[in-house]
């Protein structure tokens, strides 16, 4: 008798837990999740390629500056000496007494020096060498064929370049548009022979400087 109410009491209380299991469902959030925004960069356009001659203001003042020897052809020139390099520099520096003449020296002075230091080290005119001076020729102005100092000595050892002796600076005007001419004394030390060279460089509307001759 006993046994058979514990049975009984089993079996309701796995009814009644069956029941209860079964009815219940799990809860679901009705509450939708906000979506994530991933901040992108703004896109940036390229803005045009300007060169430096064409960014400058034309009422700008600046320092000239020369661009590198390029690499194809500066085996084609001779090594300077520092000595010759001073000399050079200290030659264009005071190669105008001219103070109105200053400004514009000044200006022009490295891309002069930078001209004449590679003039002076080019052995010959057939070999490639006078493509040095291209960079830094006007717009329709070639070097290609120009002789430089240094092929006309004959007993001056090549491997060395001239040493400079003298240089004069000229400011002319002409047609409203500004230049330097330039005449160059050479040196060779080791066999006492003389050359000289004449050149100009004007600047341009941009307030750049380019060599003409």
């Amino acid at each position: 008798m006993v046994k058979n109410q514990f049975i009984l009491k089993l079996a309701l209380s796995t009814v009644a837990l069956t029941l209860l299991f079964g009815c219940a469902s799990p809860t679901k959030s009705t509450q939708s999740r906000a979506p994530v925004v991933v901040a992108t960069p703004p896109i940036v356009a390229p803005g045009p390629v300007v060169s430096q001659e064409a960014a400058l203001d034309k009422n700008e003042v600046i320092i000239d500056k020369p661009a590198p020897v390029q690499t194809e052809v500066a085996s084609l020139l001779a090594r300077i000496s520092p000595a010759q390099s001073a000399r050079i520099a200290q030659a264009v520096q005071t190669g105008s007494t001219d103070p109105k003449a200053v400004s514009n020296i000044n200006q022009a002075s490295p891309k002069i020096r930078a001209f004449i230091e590679r003039l002076s080290c080019i052995r010959q005119y057939n070999d490639g060498g006078t493509a040095v001076l291209q960079n830094m020729a006007a717009t329709g102005v070639s070097f290609k064929f120009f002789v430089p100092p240094m092929h006309g000595t004959k007993a001056h050892n090549k491997s060395t370049c001239l040493t400079v002796a003298n240089v004069q600076l000229k400011p002319v005007t002409f047609q409203g548009s500004q230049a330097i001419q330039i005449k160059v004394s050479y040196l060779a030390e080791d066999s006492g022979e003389t050359t000289t060279s004449n050149h100009e460089i004007n600047k341009n509307s941009k307030g750049v400087w380019w060599f003409t001759r």
